[in-house]
């Protein structure tokens, strides 16, 4: 989110770099490529916790910042767990369809209350504690709408599939409707955000020029 107020978008830092990508859609490729061949939902789940924890732990032996990856391995952990849980390798994706639910959600609240979440979250980086009297405060609504887009989108496409049982057409969504779509509205957003705010103050008329003082060897009048 940092990349909202950045003076130049940068892609990588947006997305977590290549690594951030990879620790992100490895476990999910890991779970259609063992599932959809062998049907074996706790293989493919247990497989897919372990690539999320050889990433953790492969930050952790770097010493590099271990959010991301931690919030990965927490996410995947409790994506296998539901699929063992329900039986079903569509359970393994009902977690992050209730994720952009409730995304969703937070942000049509936050614009209902007059408090768009996408204005917050950039004025807690800009440091403006004033960012509801921001003239941005407008796109701030737009932008948040945009975001709640996205995850309602993700949702309505992948919600049929998840009820249908189609597992490699839901993995197949996820993975295209993650970080692509991801970047996209953070690019997007990041285009509104950076354009200059309109100045609201009428400009000060210039100051008469001084009259030239007549010098000291001049006549008297």
């Amino acid at each position: 989110m940092k990349q909202l107020a950045a003076e130049e978008f940068d892609l990588a830092e947006a997305i977590g770099g290549v690594r951030g990508v990879v620790e992100s859609v490895l476990p999910v490729i890991v779970f259609l490529g063992v599932y959809l061949p062998t049907h074996r939902l706790l293989l493919a789940s247990g497989l897919a916790l372990l690539a999320a924890t050889i990433a953790l732990l492969a930050r952790l032996l770097a010493r590099t910042p271990i959010t991301q990856a931690l919030g990965g391995f927490l996410g995947v952990a409790i994506c296998a767990m539901w699929a063992a849980y329900s039986g079903s390798a569509e359970g393994y994706f009902a977690p992050g369809l209730a994720i952009n639910a409730v995304y969703a959600a937070i942000m049509l609240i936050s614009m209902l209350v007059r408090y768009p979440l996408i204005g917050l979250a950039d004025g807690l980086i800009r440091g403006e504690n004033n960012w509801r009297t921001s003239p941005r405060m407008p796109r701030y609504y737009a932008i948040t709408l945009l975001w709640a887009a996205m995850f309602a989108l993700r949702l309505g496409v992948q919600w049929p599939l998840y009820t249908s049982g189609n597992v490699a057409a839901l993995g197949t969504a996820r993975l295209l409707m993650g970080i692509p779509l991801f970047a996209v509205v953070i690019f997007i957003s990041w285009l509104a955000l950076r354009r200059k705010d309109p100045d609201q103050s009428a400009p000060e008329p210039a100051a008469p020029a001084a009259e030239i003082a007549p010098s000291s060897d001049q006549p008297p009048q």
